[in-house]
């Protein structure tokens, strides 16, 4: 299982990277085909945008991969100091009520990502360009963080297990 997430990690750092300097290479040649040739080719802008928006579904589950919540990072030093349980607790409490969270905004974002399915959406200057796949990012993105925050969640609780274990057996290595 920690093989195929770093596989899926991978994956995620790649895309998203390659997203990343996708809509920068786009963005600079939009601004120097309007700014120093006057020339402006309106779908440039409009996927750079797609692009990066995707970018933005991308980075969100590589997050949950690295373990990072921007605002949470310092609560764990103040709370739980050295201690490994501690923060294997906090570590559980935290990805658990992500997990939550996320799972609170699911159903309306896979209904409407049914709905993108069935009806697809065209974009207005380029009438062959697809928009619906933003939505099915999205829905991919939710079940992403999903899963790397339950796998978090089950690391957690080996790592306590093992915890635990040492604590029992500490008196009989001696």
């Amino acid at each position: 299982m920690k093989k195929f997430f770093s596989h899926v990690e991978k994956i995620e750092f790649i895309l998203g990277s390659i997203g990343l300097l996708t809509a920068i290479v786009l963005t600079f040649c939009q601004v120097v085909n309007r700014y120093w040739l006057h020339f402006e080719i309106m779908w440039i802008a409009d996927f750079a945008l797609y692009i990066f928006i995707f970018t933005i579904y991308i980075a969100i589950p590589y997050g949950a991969a690295l373990k990072t919540h921007i605002a949470v990072d310092i609560l764990p030093d103040h709370f739980c100091g050295d201690d490994r349980a501690k923060r294997a607790i906090f570590d559980i409490v935290k990805s658990s009520v992500t997990i939550l969270m996320v799972l609170s905004i699911s159903s309306p974002v896979m209904r409407v990502a049914k709905r993108a399915y069935r009806y697809p959406e065209y974009a207005t200057l380029v009438r062959w360009f697809n928009m619906s796949w933003l939505i099915y990012a999205m829905a991919v993105m939710i079940v992403l963080v999903i899963l790397h925050y339950g796998w978090h969640v089950a690391c957690d609780v080996y790592e306590l297990k093992q915890l635990r274990w040492i604590s029992v057996n500490e008196g009989e290595a001696k």
